[in-house]
């Protein structure tokens, strides 16, 4: 017949085996996370470096308004001309 001792060494077994699996379990889920967590890191540093910052965006965006600006100044400019050339010739 299995003494106290006996039964309480067999549960303290399992007990200790079972605590040693979860906590096996948890250090793969913490591997797990971390290279997930190393992927992510990654996929915002090339996001970064290809992004425009603000700054950029504006000074750009000012870029082609004045270029804008120009282009309409020289369509006035030749539409005036042709409405020049137009009334001579009536």
């Amino acid at each position: 017949m299995p003494t106290f001792e006996w039964i309480v060494g067999i549960l303290f077994s399992v007990v200790t085996a079972a605590f040693w699996r979860w906590a096996d379990k948890l250090g793969k889920n913490d591997d797990e996370i971390h290279k997930r967590l190393e992927t992510i890191v990654r996929q915002i540093h090339e996001v970064e470096k290809t992004y425009q910052s603000k700054a950029d965006a504006k000074h750009e965006s000012s870029e082609i308004k004045a270029l804008l600006k120009e282009i309409r100044a020289e369509l006035k400019e030749v539409s005036s001309k042709i409405d020049k050339k137009a009334d001579k010739s009536c």
